[in-house]
């Protein structure tokens, strides 16, 4: 093969398909070639799924404001009984029985249907209802529950618990 052959063919080896770069110019990598295409979808020959594939963050939110909610009612109540004061840790067991509740409730929300974010959100309500009935009003539990019920009760953790498990 002369010089002149050569340079004629200025692309041996037009046919192969070009290595993938990364934005500096490195070389890439090609996905496995035992995965299709869309290999993050469950079904490829249909369309993506309407329901979310991740917690949404009001779900999210929800959950952790009533984790820190029954935190705050149990160490309440135990400093209560920790100085003495057992008429008024009987009445903090009262008023935060539905935050825990809310927190024993929060633990389902990866993996449990509609009925458990129905139940938080009654629970949620029954925990608000509680807190006008002290006085003086407790704010942070009546703005936790008001919270905590409007945060499930969006379209997008309605989507999220009646999701196909």
């Amino acid at each position: 093969m002369s010089v002149s052959e050569n340079s004629t063919n200025e692309q041996p080896y037009r046919d192969y398909e070009q290595y993938p770069a990364t934005a500096n110019g490195s070389p890439g990598s090609y996905p496995p070639a035992d995965l299709p295409p869309d290999h993050h979808e469950h079904h490829p020959d249909t369309q993506a799924s309407p329901y979310p594939t991740t917690m949404p963050t009001s779900v999210r939110a929800a959950q952790i404001l009533s984790w820190v909610f029954a935190a705050l009612g149990i160490v309440l109540t135990g400093m209560a009984f920790a100085v003495g004061k057992n008429e008024l840790a009987g009445k903090l067991i009262a008023v935060y029985l539905p935050a825990l509740l809310l927190g024993i409730l929060a633990f389902g929300y990866t993996v449990n249907g509609n009925g458990l974010r129905i139940a938080a959100i009654v629970c949620a309500s029954f925990e608000g209802l509680g807190s006008l009935t002290q006085r003086p009003p407790f704010l942070v539990g009546l703005a936790a529950s008001l919270t905590i019920v409007i945060l499930l009760s969006r379209s997008s953790a309605g989507l999220w618990f009646k999701r196909p498990h």
